[in-house]
């Protein structure tokens, strides 16, 4: 189980490193989130092959399908208003948004499976949840939280992304080969994008930033591999883990995302530089994430 749980902080500290990647390629190259959303779902479906080191698919039931194909819609539908926030308000808002919308897990949860932990684990949940909210946030944080349509933005995105989580979880108790769950999705999720060539507004966008996604081709390689490194972590540990449990461990993301902007402040994009937190709220912040880990760990 101790394995289990390492398997699962890999989620965070990958999903916080890749919100960083996308942040810049975001705002320096696509001014379009629909032709971000199109070029990054394109990419991801590119590490499909991957997963068959570790273990090969099986043939899906219906059920299974049609599961896959909500969860590939949700993959593409997701990063439209997730991208918006990123053009709107700063990274680490962002993240701290995203984890504020983790709430709706374990409501989800307990309506869609009838999981219920115990009253512990849920104050870990919780005491998880505010402390990241309280490393990533500061005064002009506050203020912005008001007045941002970010904020919408990101409740949207979350809460779909909860919903993929519960459904990731529901899947994986219908389907024997979990391995499923991460090919069968990417590939439908790949095919679908396709259909946004359809427009001729996005196609045209699409065509027009080609060159500069090919020159950053590396790059967008990079920022999926990372991506689909924290997909199979989630989707790993969500076999025996409660989504409430995995929720919780992937809203530590922005103590990860903490010590990547610390690094980044010292040697690159000056972006980063408003991204301040006191040693003294470091410290309170980091041992309410432990002890939330130990109280979501209890059994």
């Amino acid at each position: 189980m101790s394995m289990l749980y390492l398997i699962a902080f890999f989620a965070p500290c990958f999903y916080a490193l890749s919100i960083l990647i996308e942040s810049l390629l975001s705002l320096n190259i696509f001014k379009k989130p629909a032709t971000m959303c199109f070029f990054v779902s394109l990419t991801n479906s590119l590490f499909v092959p991957l997963i068959f080191l570790l273990d090969f698919p099986s043939i899906p039931t219906i059920q299974s399908i049609i599961v896959y194909i909500i969860l590939a819609l949700l993959d593409i539908i997701y990063l439209y208003p997730y991208y918006m926030a990123l053009k709107k308000t700063d990274t680490s808002i962002v993240s701290a948004l995203f984890t504020i919308g983790k709430i709706f897990v374990p409501i989800l949860s307990y309506i869609l499976l009838k999981d219920v932990l115990r009253p512990v684990q849920y104050i870990g949940f919780f005491i998880i949840i505010f402390a990241s909210i309280l490393l990533t946030l500061q005064e002009k944080s506050i203020s912005l939280f008001r007045i941002n349509r970010a904020f919408y933005l990101m409740l949207i995105a979350s809460f779909l992304w909860s919903v993929r989580m519960i459904l990731t979880k529901y899947v994986l108790t219908i389907d024997s080969t979990w391995v499923n769950t991460i090919i069968y999705p990417n590939l439908i999720s790949g095919i679908l994008v396709l259909f946004c060539l359809a427009s001729n507004k996005l196609r045209s966008d699409i065509q027009k930033h080609a060159i500069a996604y090919l020159h950053k081709f590396k790059i967008f390689v990079l920022n999926e591999f990372i991506s689909f490194l924290a997909l199979v972590s989630t989707v790993y540990a969500l076999l025996q883990l409660s989504p409430v449990v995995s929720a919780a461990i992937e809203a530590t993301s922005p103590l990860f995302l903490l010590i990547f902007i610390s690094i980044l402040s010292l040697t690159c994009h000056k972006r980063f530089y408003e991204y301040h937190v006191t040693t003294s709220k470091k410290i309170l912040c980091f041992a309410l994430i432990i002890l939330g880990v130990i109280f979501i760990a209890s059994t």
